[in-house]
């Protein structure tokens, strides 16, 4: 939705209303069905939209047992005979949202650091093999030979990994570990 500006969002917004209505209604007294049928035919963006749209008719400080008091069964299908108790709100109950990240093979990372083994790695392990090999001594030169990398984007790739660990208040050394090393 970010690529739209305010009044292309504004207006699919409004457009969304009658969708958001309808998977409501859909979800309290249709089917499975129903929902898949009224979400098949939205875009990505449509999709992202209605989301906005149906966060928004829903009040973050209600309490929990209000916002999800229509639900009179439980997981297995079952009616209800008693509802829940609860005193959270909604917004006690938001999880934290952590950007998705890229699968790592620790074995992987592990046999391109091996001399001699030539290794594909994904975007993350090859972040992750610059930082561990640095960190355990292997120069710049080292690990551009086993990452299949020039010395210049592996030099690159540590000074990225600190940066990053500053911003997560972890500490890496200031220079390559191998490089104290040779320097001492």
């Amino acid at each position: 939705m970010s690529a739209l500006n305010a009044e292309q969002r504004g207006d699919m917004v409004e457009a969304l209303l009658p969708e958001a209505a309808g998977l409501v209604v859909d979800v309290h007294e249709g089917s499975a069905d129903d929902i898949r049928t009224r979400l098949h035919g939205l875009t990505r963006h449509e999709l992202e939209g209605l989301a906005v749209v149906l966060a928004a008719l829903a009040n973050p400080d209600h309490g929990l047992k209000d916002a999800l008091g229509w639900i009179d069964f439980d997981e297995n299908g079952d009616r209800l005979r008693h509802k829940p108790r609860c005193m959270y709100s909604v917004r006690d109950v938001v999880p934290v949202v952590r950007q998705k990240r890229q699968d790592v093979d620790m074995a992987a990372v592990e046999r391109a650091l091996s001399p001699g083994a030539r290794v594909p790695l994904n975007m993350a392990e090859r972040r992750l093999a610059v930082e561990v090999g640095i960190r355990r001594g292997l120069s710049y030169d080292d690990l551009s030979e086993r990452l299949g990398m020039g010395r210049e984007a592996v030099k690159r790739a540590w000074e990225r990994a600190k940066c990053r660990a500053r911003a997560e208040g972890r500490r890496l050394p200031p220079a390559a570990v191998g490089e104290i090393r040779n320097a001492a």
